[in-house]
């Protein structure tokens, strides 16, 4: 086993560790104690971990290049890390919030979007990222009597799978592993349910790549072709951390699905302008964003010395695209 292997193991145990540990001691503690405690948890990590920190100023970097200058970029890290800090406090508290404590804490902004996508009777995709706090976002949505699936891919340690499964699902949400995502969205939407698709994470190289601040990043397309065989309504939909520690769900108009009949292109189309819609929104709030994540790790085809085959049809596809 090579040194880096290793330390990422490492790295996981602990933070498994580390996470069960939380979820123990944010039951003991109110919701504003929480608050303090969370932006001190993003304060510690920022300072204990420069790998991850590294991380998260090079996607700044890559992101707004010129337009911010580092200071800029560096408070825009702080704020991030104890925003993520709170977020975390917060899920692992879930447990112990009441329907009212929810409520008075999230509110609803343009839920008529998603109440017409649902008249439609074809279900509706509910697209957004890690931005906010989401997973509080997706509580206060099945409070308000919304049948909610959410997507969400296994951990490397199936202990912290089953938490998280376990914390979404005590407050009524319906999980689909990602391995069985498409075939069970389906079935969801078919039902005119709900389904949650998080499209800000890195594809792989089984993923479309389209343009995300200015550089290509591998995409799930999976959102694009459940809505293209469903019919269902796209409804953009963001949670928002206000100053004063409350949350907004904001959902916007739905947004056009795009249909030439070339499924592929299609797929490319539909996945590069829900991207987009993502990017506007990180771009208002930068801070609220999970920069943690290596979004543009995975590269093209054609930028690789050795691609698979389609690679010069994937790329005349991605061009018809600009």
């Amino acid at each position: 086993m090579n040194r880096s292997r290793r330390r990422r193991e490492i790295e996981h145990r602990l933070g498994s560790l580390a996470l069960f540990g939380l979820a123990r001691a944010s039951a003991v503690f109110p919701l504003p104690a929480l608050e303090v405690l969370g932006r001190r948890l993003g304060d510690l990590v920022y300072h204990i971990s420069p790998r991850h920190r590294r991380i998260v100023m090079t996607n700044l970097r890559q992101a707004f290049g010129e337009q911010k200058t580092p200071g800029e970029l560096r408070a825009i890290a702080r704020t991030f890390y104890r925003n993520m800090g709170c977020n975390l406090l917060e899920f692992l508290h879930l447990p112990c919030m009441s329907g009212d404590e929810i409520n008075r804490l999230v509110s609803l902004e343009g839920r008529e979007h998603m109440m017409a996508a649902l008249e439609r009777g074809k279900g509706a995709i509910m697209l957004t990222a890690h931005y906010g706090n989401w997973e509080l976002a997706g509580a206060k949505f099945v409070l308000e009597g919304y049948p909610l699936n959410v997507i969400a891919r296994e951990q490397a340690d199936p202990r912290v799978t089953h938490l998280l499964m376990s914390l979404r699902r005590g407050k009524g949400m319906n999980v689909i592993l990602r391995d069985h995502g498409l075939r069970q969205g389906i079935r969801q939407l078919r039902k005119n349910e709900i389904v949650v698709m998080l499209l800000d994470q890195n594809a792989g190289y089984n993923g479309v790549f389209v343009d995300f601040f200015g550089k290509l990043a591998s995409t799930h397309g999976a959102a694009a072709a459940l809505a293209l065989m469903t019919d269902a309504a796209v409804i953009p939909s963001f949670a928002v951390r206000n100053p004063d520690g409350t949350h907004t769900d904001i959902h916007y108009p739905a947004m056009e699905v795009i249909r030439t009949g070339d499924r592929d292109a299609d797929i490319l189309a539909n996945t590069a302008a829900m991207t987009k819609i993502i990017e506007r929104e990180v771009r208002k709030r930068p801070e609220q964003w999970f920069w943690l994540h290596q979004r543009w790790k995975a590269r093209p085809p054609w930028e690789r010395t050795a691609g698979p085959r389609g690679s010069a049809r994937a790329r005349r596809l991605h061009e018809r695209t600009l």
